[in-house]
């Protein structure tokens, strides 16, 4: 009991060491104490779940299974990992069956020498929810991840239930154009992409590939997706959009994909940037699981 309990502590000790290296990814000076609880939560709650790798098509994907019930099926957005929804995974589990999956290319799942699209990560997710035997899921995706969730249901209707896209754009029109111009600028070394960077080389399969999987992530912002009206209304699927006040996706290409999509809600988040599962979590929870609900 007393080993357990010693390997317990390292390791989250370990833990806390490892979330230094990603907060500043969200953003300098934010309450900290979020993704430390996080990993105090990973390790110690009977529903924080374990990580499994799967061949899916021509990769191997990670993802985890935390808390039971109805399947919600959760992805993260670009350059980042099943940790970015540290302050949204423990809500969630205490609901729901959370399968959260490291998308292909990032974090612990594996790449080719394909160039990235968000229709092929669509067909992985897919795979992964027939590999487990699930028949119909709730979809939550944030940024990219919400963009694979559009692609889900549009092409595989049958395994959606609801959806949530948060922070998602449908076309390329859809980004703000500093944004845009930002990520024109930006190279594998960019100051402020380093604790990304860090913890990739930390626990991706090759972890010295990070200027590879950085150059194909900002190729497929700058060049998707490219979704038409008639796309979005064919999906049938309950959905809730939802945006930052100060997002970096249009408020007006939020309102486009609402009109478009029949009976879709279109909730903006009054003080929160793209990133808000960081600034506003409480908010952010409260919508998913009162709409999934």
């Amino acid at each position: 009991m007393a080993i357990t309990t010693k390997r317990k502590i390292l390791f989250t000790a370990a833990a806390f060491i490892v979330s230094a290296l990603i907060i500043g990814y969200f953003a300098a000076g934010r309450e900290t104490r979020g993704i430390i609880n996080y990993y105090a939560w990973k390790t110690f709650s009977r529903d924080s779940g374990k990580g499994h790798r799967v061949p899916i098509n021509d990769i191997t994907l990670y993802y985890e299974i935390h808390g039971s019930g109805k399947p919600v099926l959760l992805m993260h957005g670009g350059l980042v990992f099943i940790e970015s929804f540290y302050n949204q995974i423990p809500a969630l589990a205490k609901e729901f069956r959370v399968i959260a999956p490291d998308s292909r290319a990032h974090g612990r799942s594996t790449d080719t020498d394909r160039p990235l699209s968000y229709r092929q990560m669509s067909k992985d997710m897919a795979g992964l929810l027939d590999k487990l035997k699930i028949k119909k899921a709730d979809i939550v995706g944030w940024s990219d991840g919400g963009i694979i969730g559009l692609d889900l249901a549009m092409n595989r209707p049958d395994l959606v239930n609801k959806l949530v896209v948060i922070g998602t754009n449908f076309n390329t029109a859809g980004l703000d154009p500093k944004g845009v111009e930002e990520t024109k600028k930006m190279t594998p070394g960019t100051a402020e992409l380093k604790p990304a960077r860090d913890f990739y080389e930390r626990v991706a399969p090759d972890p010295g590939r990070w200027p590879v999987f950085f150059e194909k992530v900002r190729t497929m912002w700058l060049t998707q997706p490219n979704y038409t009206p008639a796309d979005l209304k064919n999906i049938g699927a309950p959905t809730l959009i939802i945006l930052g006040e100060k997002d970096s996706i249009k408020k007006a290409h939020g309102e486009e994909m609402q009109r478009l999509i029949r009976g879709s809600r279109l909730l903006i988040i009054k003080g929160a940037s793209h990133f808000v599962g960081m600034e506003k979590p409480d908010e952010l929870n409260k919508a998913i699981i009162d709409f999934l609900k």
